[in-house]
């Protein structure tokens, strides 16, 4: 992908309706993606492609639905993009990779580690078997299996009035694998919202509703051509983008990352890309605000500043990827650029 014409479009991901667990109809949920201003939204009920089938997808306004799947079992979740018929959630985790792959679908792990224990039992959605290979990512960074990490029922008001206070980024377990991942092959990631809008018969309110949520973490997604009004060919678009890793995590509720960018400075590559590396290359990041930037290597930071805009040299073959922290809170992840050794 070229940086010669950008395209960008926010997107939330990881969305239930009342068709599994959520509490909200599909064109409730539509509405709220048109209220909190997105430009795409993505849909993924558990092991479910109702929408999909009720022909819910497409164009909405300025609002692009898309229809995915969770795919659920006791292995892990497994966000299934792309597909046009539900996977086997009974099968093995490498079987639901498969499938969705036989399907030329994307597949990104679901939270995958997402365990937390809210007051007496452990809740384990985490992802438990990472021989299997072959899926496109992972969901980087869960907005809410962050702000329940550390939730006990007994502080849930407390927690629950002041949300941003109790979101620390993503996992550091999670990242740490995926920049050991990122070294072998292209791992893609993203962040979600996993929301589902829960209703609760003792409280008077929706915790956390759709409109809320579709403002805080989204993928922004970046294309070298506008979305076609053929909703087939937008969806291809920006399910394309999304798996060659031309998009970012941005934690919009602090500031709105839109207009980030990391490239190389001849204009050959952009976040997501890979190439051999065969000379020092001079790599650039530039965000929409100044904050504090990290420069990351094969995993460990090799260059901090706190700036809007950064030029740095990549003197080495390695897995350059970006993070932003606004205020002293996460903000911003991109996918790494790849410079492979050719020995």
């Amino acid at each position: 992908m070229t940086t010669s014409q950008v395209y960008e479009y926010s997107c939330a991901i990881h969305v239930h309706s009342t068709i599994s667990d959520g509490t909200g109809e599909v064109h409730e949920i539509i509405q709220a993606g048109q209220a909190a201003e997105l430009d795409v939204l993505i849909l993924t009920d558990h092991n479910s492609l109702r929408a999909k089938t009720e022909g819910w997808e497409g164009w909405h306004g300025g609002l692009l639905f898309v229809v995915g799947e969770e795919v659920s079992s006791r292995r892990g979740h497994c966000l299934a993009l792309g597909t046009k018929s539900e996977v086997n959630h009974y099968q093995s985790a490498g079987g639901i990779v498969r499938d969705i792959r036989v399907q030329n679908g994307l597949a990104f792990l679901a939270h995958p580690h997402g365990v937390y224990r809210p007051l007496l039992h452990t809740r384990d959605h985490s992802w438990k078997d990472w021989n299997v290979a072959g899926f496109t990512g992972i969901e980087l960074w869960s907005y809410m299996f962050d702000w329940v990490s550390e939730l006990k029922y007994h502080h849930f008001l407390r927690h629950y009035r002041n949300p941003q206070a109790q979101i620390k980024g993503p996992f550091p377990k999670t990242v740490h694998l995926w920049d050991r991942l990122c070294q072998k092959e292209r791992i893609v990631a993203i962040g979600g919202v996993d929301a589902h809008a829960k209703k609760y018969p003792f409280l008077p309110f929706v915790v956390f509703p759709y409109e809320y949520l579709f403002k805080t973490l989204r993928t922004h997604i970046l294309t070298n051509e506008p979305l076609a009004e053929d909703k087939s060919e937008a969806i291809e678009a920006s399910l394309a983008a999304m798996r060659q890793g031309n998009c970012f995590a941005s934690y919009d509720y602090l500031h709105n990352g839109k207009g980030t960018r990391f490239f190389s400075a001849d204009n050959n590559l952009i976040m997501g890309d890979e190439a051999e590396y065969h000379e020092p290359l001079d790599l650039v990041v530039t965000l929409p605000w100044k904050a504090h930037l990290s420069v990351v290597r094969n995993g460990v930071a090799i260059k901090r500043a706190e700036e809007k805009d950064l030029e740095f040299r990549a003197d080495s073959p390695g897995v350059y990827r970006v993070e932003a922290r606004l205020d002293g809170k996460p903000w911003i992840y991109t996918n790494p650029i790849y410079l492979r050794s050719t020995s």
